[in-house]
């Protein structure tokens, strides 16, 4: 009888000490790294930065900011001159994430949704002077990007975000997203994918 009320009591008990031993979510987290954008069979390497705000420990608000960069074209006119267009890709977006949570590491989807912007530049290099660079063309319309990723826990205050993975769709015209370098078919929106690993610091 004694062995059955221990077991009991210890069956009952479980769920509150397996919960009392979940490690708390942090209050905030500051993720930023590396990007890589693919759109159109063309690769923008860039930068990442990632703020999320946890409201609980399976719920936050994030906002993000990328910047991705690739010369769309480069040539060589005369020797000791260059000439090159260079697209640079700029998007804000905020949105929810929902976070799995496992001792130090966990596993998060986030939905986010903001604006992008397309520029394009032309470049010319000269002898002793440098580059001298002009904006050539530039379009802002709307973005969502949907995704998730891994983080691997080091310290409950770092962590190594292995992978990010997000599906990014913008609304450009067909006019700006062919006339700034970023078009993949015709119509108001294009569809692209990036990567992103980096470090994240937890508050």
């Amino acid at each position: 009888m004694r062995t059955c009320v221990i077991l009991l009591s210890a069956i009952l008990l479980a769920p509150s000490i397996l919960l009392a031993q979940e490690t708390a979510a942090p209050k905030a987290e500051i993720f930023g790294g590396y990007s890589y954008l693919r759109n159109n069979n063309n690769g923008f390497n860039g930068w990442t930065g990632q703020g999320t705000v946890n409201l609980s420990r399976y719920f936050g608000i994030t906002a993000q900011l990328d910047g991705n960069y690739r010369s769309a074209i480069s040539f060589s006119p005369l020797p000791g001159i260059t000439a090159s267009a260079n697209q640079q890709f700029y998007d804000f977006l905020v949105g929810p994430t929902a976070t799995a949570r496992f001792g130090k590491n966990a596993v998060f989807a986030h939905a986010l949704f903001g604006a992008a912007r397309s520029s394009l530049s032309g470049v010319v290099g000269l002898p002793l002077i440098g580059d001298l660079s002009t904006p050539l063309k530039s379009a802002t319309g709307f973005a969502m990007d949907f995704g998730g990723g891994v983080d691997i826990g080091v310290t409950p205050r770092f962590a190594i975000r292995a992978v990010q993975i997000d599906y990014l769709h913008t609304q450009l015209s067909s006019f700006d997203a062919l006339s700034t370098g970023f078009f993949n078919g015709i119509g108001g929106h294009q569809n692209s994918f990036r990567y992103s690993a980096g470090v994240v610091f937890r508050f």
